[in-house]
């Protein structure tokens, strides 16, 4: 007898080494109908830890509209504001948190479309409970497609100005709305990055966007909107440079922070490139690097840096040499905050290689330094160690577009949840968040503590569905779920 339970003691731990991770809480938006789609743009993290999550949801009878909800830090939504416009093409795209002498406010930005089929931009202003308090539709001419991109901050967070791509007569540019003024820069706008908001200091912006060469190519132009700098990069001749990534480096306090942007390199014989560009306060080129091989080409999926500077980029390679042909893959670059390459290696995320479907990726580090990757397709979550070493890996079915590491070594994942029917067609999605946290850590907070056993110990014996201290999910608090936080004692934190 003694034997026997010292040996199922054994087991259980060996399972439980198994499962490092485990679900901490999870949404779900459901649209109307079963068949219906929705679809995440943005996730914006909260001052209270909460989340707001925007896009669009589709609808019976009027196409999509916009969608934004928000959650508490638990993962329970506060509120749910639904928007439709005239036209059937409508999301909210930005949202901003501002506390003011009445209470909180957030504002929204949203892409709609008017009678006539041109895009507009809106500004919506809802109060504490999601209740809509004010509502602007940016002013432009007639026959002109206005895009919006991002809102930008002051330095005490309030609202300062909306980047939006201005589209008429087959030109676009970038209008920059800033109270009564619109302030226009001539470029084709693909993207925006923000800074954080610091007290007596301004908040950057930088447009990430493309203009035209006299040899029918494109060059990169990066417009620091709000301090007031740009830089333009060209590469080969005829060739095609688009910047598709940026990241602050830094609050902008020091002088060692700045800018870093990825390049989408076209031209030459050496196919797709990647250039990365690093930057000093405000444009002030520091190092540049161009990775480039004459035996694949290389596409940037997504940038990170760790707390030492170190930038991270995970990038989508085309392999054109051998079989099968043109077989895709993520690898993963770190280099130094010099600019030299450190690191260079293959993610294994379990896709097959006569896979054709596109293939994503996002990385993130936490203050700690550790590394998180979320992948689609195939769907893949995982926390990496050296060499690119899974500690652990989920796959959940969602396409992931959002990943936010947690300092406590949790991670929230966010994106749309797919819906296949039997024959393994994809018939609908929904918009999903979920938060990882190391197994045993009943509470969430990330450390495997003496909080999570005396909560352990406190319902131990008890049974019901959905139990935060049943770690194993058989509906009993026992001794299994015991074993698993003194197994995992102290991990997080």
């Amino acid at each position: 007898m003694r034997n026997g339970t010292l040996f199922g003691l054994l087991i259980g731990l060996m399972l439980v080494g198994q499962a490092q991770v485990r679900e901490v809480w999870r949404y779900e938006y459901t649209p109307s109908e079963p068949d219906l789609l929705a679809r995440l743009e943005r996730v914006v993290r909260l001052r209270d830890g909460g989340w707001l999550l925007l896009g669009w949801t589709a609808t019976p009878l009027n196409g999509q509209d916009a969608l934004a909800i928000r959650l508490q830090p638990n993962g329970v939504p506060a509120w749910i504001y639904q928007q439709d416009g005239v036209g059937f093409d409508d999301a909210f795209v930005d949202g901003l948190e501002f506390t003011t002498w009445q209470g909180e406010i957030i504002y929204l930005l949203g892409r709609f479309t008017d009678t006539d089929g041109y895009l507009q931009s809106r500004l919506i202003t809802l109060g504490p409970n999601g209740q809509r308090l004010q509502e602007q539709i940016l002013p432009r001419d007639a026959q002109t497609h206005l895009r919006p991109l991002r809102l930008v901050p002051q330095n005490n967070g309030d609202l300062d100005s909306i980047l939006t791509e201005r589209i008429a007569q087959g030109q676009s540019v970038l209008d920059v709305y800033q109270n009564t003024f619109v302030w226009t820069f001539s470029l084709r706008p693909w993207g925006a990055v923000t800074g954080v908001v610091v007290q007596g200091n301004d908040v950057p912006a930088f447009v990430l966007g493309t203009v035209s060469t006299p040899l029918n190519g494109l060059d990169a132009m990066l417009y620091e909107v709000m301090l007031g700098d740009n830089y333009r990069y060209g590469g080969p001749a005829r060739g095609f440079d688009v910047p598709v990534l940026g990241a602050m480096v830094g609050d902008w306090t020091s002088s060692q922070d700045g800018f870093i942007a990825v390049i989408q390199s076209e031209g030459g014989y050496t196919g797709e490139d990647i250039v990365l560009l690093r930057f000093r306060p405000i444009l002030r080129l520091n190092w540049g690097y161009r990775y480039t091989t004459a035996q694949h080409d290389d596409f940037p999926e997504s940038l990170a840096l760790d707390s030492q500077r170190n930038v991270y980029l995970l990038a989508r390679t085309h392999f054109w040499a051998g079989e099968p042909f043109e077989q895709h893959a993520l690898r993963l670059l770190k280099f130094s905050p010099a600019g030299a390459l450190l690191e260079n290696f293959w993610v294994e995320i379990g896709r097959q290689p006569s896979d054709r479907s596109p293939l994503t990726g996002i990385i993130r580090l936490n203050r700690a330094g550790q590394l998180f990757i979320a992948a689609h397709n195939p769907p893949y979550l995982a926390r990496l160690g050296q060499g690119g070493e899974p500690l652990w890996i989920r796959t959940p079915s969602i396409r992931f577009s959002e990943l936010f590491a947690e300092d406590d070594g949790s991670v929230v994942a966010a994106g749309e949840g797919l819906i296949f029917n039997e024959w393994g067609e994809l018939v609908g999605s929904r918009v999903t968040i979920v938060k990882y946290a190391p197994d045993g850590d009943v509470n969430g907070d990330g450390c495997v503590d003496d909080a999570d056993l005396l909560a352990v110990l406190m319902a131990f014996g008890q049974s019901g569905a959905n139990r935060l201290e049943d770690m194993n999910g058989d509906g009993m608090v026992d001794d299994a779920d015991l074993l698993t936080v003194l197994f995992r004692f102290g991990s997080g934190c």
